[in-house]
C-alpha cells in the first residue's frame, strides 16, 4: 500500500476514534484553534488529556517525524472542513 493510500485510510480512522472518544469537544476545539504558529504540532506541548490522546493515536499509527506532522494537519484540514 502507497503511503498516501495509507495515510486516508488512517485519517478516516483517526477521524471515527475522535467521534466517539469522551474528549471529543476538546479534541475538535484544539485543531479548530491549532498549535502555536512558532512551533507546530511536532513541538507543541502535549499537556492536556486530549492533546495526549491524539499525540499517542498518532504514534501508534507509527507516524513519526514529519510524517507526524503531516498527519496532525491532515486531521486538522478533515475537522476544520468538515460539513
Amino acid at each position: 500500500m502507497e503511503l498516501e493510500q495509507k495515510m486516508a485510510q488512517d485519517l478516516q480512522w483517526i477521524i471515527e476514534q475522535i467521534k466517539a472518544h469522551e474528549l471529543k469537544d476538546e479534541i475538535i476545539e484544539w485543531y479548530i484553534i491549532g498549535p502555536p504558529a512558532e512551533v507546530g504540532f511536532m513541538w507543541c506541548k502535549y499537556d492536556t488529556p486530549a492533546k495526549k490522546y491524539m499525540q499517542n493515536l498518532i504514534l501508534s499509527l507509527g507516524y513519526d517525524s514529519s510524517a507526524y506532522g503531516c498527519m496532525h494537519r491532515m486531521v486538522q484540514h478533515a475537522i476544520c472542513t468538515r460539513d
